[in-house]
């Protein structure tokens, strides 16, 4: 019985040592065989990049006509602009290389008035071509430990995999049972021809982390895009972010209309910074309006006159109340920001808690449990001192300072 159980044990353990040399050897072929498709991936991608960037360095030399359009004038300036850029490249400054270089970017440069601005822009290129160098470099093919980690063995695992896609229509799920039963929330659309293009461009992709950041909260709004032209740029780069946008589908609004033409006018707030009147609490049923504006450069009070002139009730968020800003820092939002801050605090009534999305760097201190101390220093500062001008009791004037309480 004994020798029986002994040997049982032997061809057990034969048959485990076996089945580890197989599994290995397995994962070894399938490493190696991943390793060498990604290789040959890889030098494919690098011909088509050198062939691509021979390609487009062909095409900034000889498409000068073909970016100006037959306009003479224009390809005076775009000679002059690429005297400017060899210029500051034999000067040591940062300009990106001819083959990095785009039509859209030349056409970009060409819009630009200034030669500052110009500098300014060619720094973002190179910023963005070292990016682009950067990730290049990253693709690299990944070792058996890096394999192996993936899902166990052979990326297999007891477990459900939960796909990209499966947590999409997760997503997706909410804000269609957001478009039934939630709140709206309105984006006015409608300042791209007051925005350059720098700023249209930025303003899109914040619309696009507003749709992100909102779809991914427990209780979404059921968010109306507005005066949205589908040929403006404002739009169309949206469209870059979100491909599917125009998918029936698609669980987000998109209106060439107006607000005033989809929403009764005495539901209707427009938050704008440039108010008087302060939110005090969240009204669930009221339809807040956000100007979808990044106004760097114009800081005019766009969105409250626009407000004015369509009669609708205004308010803006109580920042003031609740943050102590920093010397030198704005007190402007993002309209991702702007959006969190609304969800949070229609998910829990409380101010303190939605402006944790303020970014840090703005304020001094977070009030929570010291807001009494940042009242004190406030109260402080508007009864703080002041000089004046005390003459002396001698024949000699002096200037002396006293605090005046």
């Amino acid at each position: 019985m004994y020798s029986f159980n002994q040997n049982s044990f032997k061809i057990i353990k034969c048959g485990i040592v076996g089945l580890r040399k197989y599994i290995h050897g397995k994962l070894v072929n399938d490493w190696h065989a991943k390793n060498e498709v990604n290789s040959i991936i890889l030098s494919s991608e690098r011909k088509c990049s050198s062939s691509t960037e021979s390609h487009k360095s062909e095409d900034t030399k000889v498409n000068i006509e073909h970016i100006a359009n037959g306009d003479k004038e224009l390809e005076h300036k775009l000679k002059v602009i690429l005297l400017e850029a060899e210029v500051m490249r034999q000067e040591g400054k940062p300009v990106p290389e001819e083959s990095f270089l785009t039509v859209e970017h030349w056409k970009e440069l060409l819009e630009l008035p200034t030669r500052s601005s110009r500098r300014k822009y060619f720094e973002f290129l190179l910023k963005k071509e070292a990016f682009d160098i950067q990730r290049e470099a990253e693709k690299r093919p990944e070792t058996l430990e890096e394999f192996a980690s993936k899902y166990d063995l052979s990326h297999n695992n007891i477990f459900l995999r939960f796909y990209d896609s499966t947590m999409n229509q997760m997503y997706n799920s909410r804000l269609i049972q957001a478009m039934m039963f939630g709140q709206k929330l309105v984006v006015d659309c409608g300042y791209d021809e007051n925005m350059s293009k720098r700023e249209n461009l930025n303003c899109a992709k914040q619309l696009m982390l507003l749709f992100a950041e909102n779809r991914a909260h427990d209780d979404p709004f059921d968010l109306h895009f507005c005066n949205a032209d589908p040929n403006g740029i404002l739009i169309k780069q949206f469209a870059k972010f979100i491909p599917n946008v125009y998918e029936p589908s698609f669980p987000l609004n998109l209106h060439q209309a107006s607000y005033l033409d989809l929403f009764p006018r005495d539901q209707l707030v427009y938050l704008t910074p440039h108010c008087k009147q302060e939110m005090t609490e969240f009204d669930h049923d009221t339809i807040y309006i956000i100007g979808g504006i990044v106004d760097k450069v114009n800081n005019e009070p766009l969105s409250l006159a626009k407000a004015k002139r369509e009669g609708i009730r205004m308010a803006k968020f109580p920042l003031d109340k609740y943050l102590l800003w920093g010397s030198g820092s704005g007190k402007s939002l993002t309209l991702n920001q702007v959006g969190a801050i609304l969800n949070d605090v229609k998910l829990k009534g409380n101010w303190e808690y939605a402006f944790r999305h303020v970014p840090k760097r703005k304020i001094v201190e977070y009030t929570a449990d010291n807001n009494k101390g940042i009242n004190d220093r406030r109260e402080r500062f508007r009864l703080g001192a002041r000089k004046r001008w005390v003459p002396a009791t001698s024949g000699n004037f002096r200037t002396s300072v006293s605090w005046k309480k």
